[in-house]
């Protein structure tokens, strides 16, 4: 079998995977190989027409991660995107103008969004909906895959190696370290050994991970997750509050207890498919370009599920999409708000059709969990009520928009190294903590740091 050596080896070229390269490179590492499953970032295509069946989803998985489809929101808080968690301290927390800085230098164009003190649209509407603002860096879906593509090729210039189109098939553990991983390519199956590994796999390497990891007989443990639909409605009907801050975000309390908010809002944007194949997922999500503009604005509505309401909340919201796209023969499932609030929709029809071909007709208060279902027409009448064209009879939803984390791996906060197996490092979605690309570059940059001195340590 064939078989390479490296100093530190990343498993993933998203954002944490990206920051801890640069991290490594940065400390004087230079046999710093990335390993990828995807393919490089001029082939990431999703393809047009009503199929979904790629066998890597070019949506999720490729060179620059799967925040290279999104809406490139660059959530400059240390909080956002961790369920409100302080997983950083304050001097780690500084480090996201470090984060701030590569994105800024590898775009050409970008927005800043200050926070506001109070969302106008919102006023007289608190006690059902309350909004919430922070620094925003916005660079658009065609600013973040020129992000993951030129930061991919700087990491390259200085020293970094890119294997894309690569399967990491097993962690080679032994006595309690990690020594490197057996993977696959084109030519077949090829070692790669290193002392250093930081597992950087996402949201879609999750279920991967989380196998390796229990057979290395790690204690893995279960937290929030979050689920939930997608709105899609005029440009014109979210305007009041997109207007004032692009991301706003407006909580809420479901009469049963349930917290939901908004998530990912893209003005003048689309609704994409992402096909989480090892869980048999497909689900949606939202993105939008700063110089390509739709009439149609969209938004997640995510329920957050926590332990006091199901005892594996994981596990739960993986069950409830799967059970959701069953009912489509495993596509996800759209409806008008007539249909799902038919005693609640107002005014005249706005000329919404939805924009995602690869979804299929549904009844959502069928397929959704009543606890779930009645959560989400809370918000969207709560919503309506501070603007009441979104309860238009044709604006869209869809189901389900998923947030499901990895179970979480014990690591050390403070170096994001796994507790159990020797030079391994966990980061990112993969860790189970974090949610964001802001929070995940950060784990990545921590961990980068940290592995810098076991890998000059080994090889010395």
């Amino acid at each position: 079998m064939r078989s390479l050596h490296c100093a530190a080896l990343i498993l993933g070229s998203g954002p944490a995977g990206l920051f801890a390269a640069d991290a490594l490179l940065r400390a004087g590492v230079t046999d710093v190989v990335i390993v990828e499953r995807g393919r490089p970032m001029a082939r990431r295509v999703c393809p047009p027409g009503p199929g979904c069946e790629c066998r890597t989803c070019p949506v999720l998985e490729g060179e620059g991660g799967a925040g290279s489809f999104s809406d490139g929101k660059i959530t400059l808080s240390a909080v956002r995107g961790t369920h409100s968690q302080r997983l950083f301290t304050d001097i780690q927390a500084e480090q996201l103008d470090v984060v701030a800085a590569a994105v800024r230098r590898n775009v050409s164009d970008t927005v800043d969004y200050a926070p506001v003190p109070q969302l106008s649209a919102l006023a007289g509407h608190e006690t059902r909906l309350r909004g919430d603002s922070y620094p925003l860096l916005h660079v658009g879906s065609d600013g973040i895959r020129e992000f993951g593509r030129r930061f991919s090729a700087e990491l390259q210039d200085r020293g970094g190696r890119l294997l894309a189109s690569v399967d990491v098939t097993e962690l080679s553990i032994s006595d309690g370290r990690i020594h490197g991983v057996v993977s696959r390519d084109r030519s077949g199956p090829f070692t790669i050994d290193a002392d250093t590994v930081i597992a950087a796999v996402g949201m879609v390497g999750t279920p991967w991970l989380e196998q390796q990891l229990t057979a290395a007989g790690v204690m893995l443990e279960t937290g929030p997750a979050d689920i939930g639909i997608r709105l899609e409605t005029s440009a014109a009907a979210l305007d009041p509050l997109i207007g004032q801050f692009y991301d706003f975000k407006a909580h809420h309390t479901s009469p049963s207890g349930i917290d939901v908010r908004s998530f990912c809002v893209n003005g003048h944007g689309y609704i994409v498919n992402e096909f989480h194949r090892p869980l048999g997922i497909r689900g949606v999500n939202g993105h939008s370009f700063l110089h390509r503009r739709s009439d149609l604005s969209n938004l997640a509505i995510l329920a957050t599920i926590t332990e006091t309401f199901t005892p594996d909340p994981k596990a739960y919201v993986r069950d409830t999409a799967r059970a959701i796209t069953a009912t489509t023969g495993g596509y996800p499932v759209r409806q008008t708000l007539a249909g799902f609030l038919p005693d609640m929709t107002s005014g005249q029809p706005l000329g919404v059709a939805g924009s995602n071909p690869k979804t299929r007709t549904g009844d959502l208060r069928a397929v959704l969990p009543s606890p779930l279902a009645d959560a989400f027409a809370s918000y969207i009448t709560a919503l309506g009520a501070a603007l009441p064209p979104v309860l238009a009879p044709d604006t869209v939803l869809y189901a389900p928009e998923i947030k499901y984390y990895n179970y979480r791996v014990p690591i050390d906060p403070a170096t994001w190294r796994s507790r159990d197996i020797a030079g391994l490092y966990v980061v990112g979605n993969a860790a189970g903590y974090t949610a964001s690309l802001s929070a995940a570059a950060l784990s990545g940059l921590i961990a980068g740091h940290a592995a810098a001195g076991h890998a000059a340590a080994a090889i010395a």
